[in-house]
C-alpha cells in the first residue's frame, strides 16, 4: 500500500515538472503602439456639403415680338420726261428726199398721202442718247422732228396671242413672234402700232412681213429703271402683208 503512495507522489512530482518546462502553444504577446487619434490626409477631400434638394427648372418665357407684316412693293410704270437734242441737219438732195445729219436718207413730204419713208438705222439711233438706268432720255433733233408726221416703215410685226383679231400690233426691225420664235424687239427697233379699225388674224407663231403707215409718236415707257417702249404709231394701215 505504501509503495502505492510512493509510486502516486513520484508521478504527481514528474508532472509538476513536466507542466513547468513543456513549450506553450500561445504566441508571445507584443506591444503595438497606440494608433494616433487623426492621420493627415496627403489629398483633403472638400467639406461635406448637405446635397440640394432637386427643384424642377421653371421655364422662362421670352415675349417676342410678331413680325411686321411684309412690304409689298409694286412698279410703277410712267412717262419719262423727254429732252430734245441737237438741231438736226437736213440736206436737200432732190424734190423728194433729204439726208439728215449727213447719213440717213428720208423720201417723202411727211402727210397722209405722201408720209416719209423712215429706215430702222434712223430710229435705233436714240439708243446713244437715252439710257432709261439714268433717267436720260434725250431724243435726237433729227427723230424729234418727225413726231406728228406720217411716217411708213417695212419690217415683221406680230398680233397680241391667242386673238382672231386685233387693233394692235408690234412692228419690229427682226423676226419674233411674240412669244418664242426670233429675237424680242429693244425699244429702238420696234413700234406698238395702234389700227384705225381691226382686222382679222389667223394662225399662231408665223412670221409676218409687211409696210405700215401711220403718225409717229414717241411715248417712251418705263418700268422703273427699264425701257419698256418707245415708239407708237397712231392711226396706223396696214399697206401690204405677207
Amino acid at each position: 500500500m505504501r509503495a502505492v503512495w510512493i509510486i502516486a507522489a513520484t508521478v504527481l512530482v514528474l508532472a509538476a515538472i513536466a507542466a513547468a518546462w513543456w513549450p506553450r502553444t500561445d504566441a508571445p504577446s507584443v506591444d503595438v503602439p497606440a494608433r494616433p487619434a487623426e492621420i493627415a490626409l496627403v489629398c483633403p477631400q472638400p467639406p461635406t456639403v448637405d446635397p440640394v434638394p432637386l427643384v424642377a427648372p421653371v421655364a422662362t418665357v421670352t415675349a417676342v415680338a410678331a413680325p411686321a407684316p411684309p412690304v409689298i412693293t409694286t412698279t410703277t410704270t410712267t412717262a419719262p420726261k423727254v429732252t430734245v437734242g441737237a438741231k438736226a441737219v437736213v440736206e436737200r438732195i432732190d424734190h423728194q428726199t433729204v439726208r439728215i445729219d449727213g447719213k440717213y436718207m428720208v423720201r417723202g413730204s411727211g402727210s397722209e398721202s405722201d408720209p416719209y419713208q423712215i429706215t430702222w438705222e434712223l430710229l435705233t439711233s436714240a439708243a446713244r442718247t437715252v439710257d432709261a438706268s439714268k433717267s436720260i432720255y434725250e431724243v435726237p433733233g433729227r427723230i424729234a422732228d418727225l413726231r406728228g408726221a406720217w411716217v411708213q416703215i417695212s419690217g415683221y410685226w406680230a398680233p397680241p396671242l391667242q386673238v382672231f383679231q386685233t387693233k394692235e400690233a408690234m412692228f419690229m426691225l427682226n423676226k419674233w413672234d411674240g412669244c418664242c420664235i426670233g429675237l424680242p424687239p429693244t425699244p429702238f427697233d420696234s413700234i406698238e402700232a395702234t389700227f384705225t379699225k381691226p382686222f382679222a388674224v389667223q394662225g399662231q407663231h408665223l412670221y409676218r412681213y409687211g409696210t405700215i403707215k401711220g403718225r409717229l409718236e414717241i411715248e417712251p415707257f418705263a418700268a422703273g429703271m427699264f425701257l419698256l417702249g418707245f415708239y407708237r404709231l397712231h392711226e396706223a394701215v396696214m399697206e401690204s402683208t405677207s
